[in-house]
């Protein structure tokens, strides 16, 4: 997907997209009362403006553990 802010269609094609190296993650689960518990998931060692940027949360119900889905 291109990240270019000129483009205004933001789909990118096969020579805009980069492969990047995996990332270790690092996730905090915040527990609820009565709502569903939810996981931040982020890569580690990101500080600044990466780290406030480079992050998904969903609800923890979701998560698997990797090894189970190998």
């Amino acid at each position: 997907m291109s990240l270019d802010p000129h483009d205004p269609h933001g789909a990118g094609n096969a020579t805009t997209e980069r492969t990047q190296a995996p990332h270790k993650l690092s996730m905090t689960v915040v527990e609820y009362t009565g709502e569903p518990d939810r996981c931040t998931v982020s890569p580690r060692g990101l500080s600044g403006i990466a780290k406030l940027s480079t992050w998904i949360t969903v609800d923890k119900e979701v998560v698997v553990d990797l090894d189970a889905m190998r």
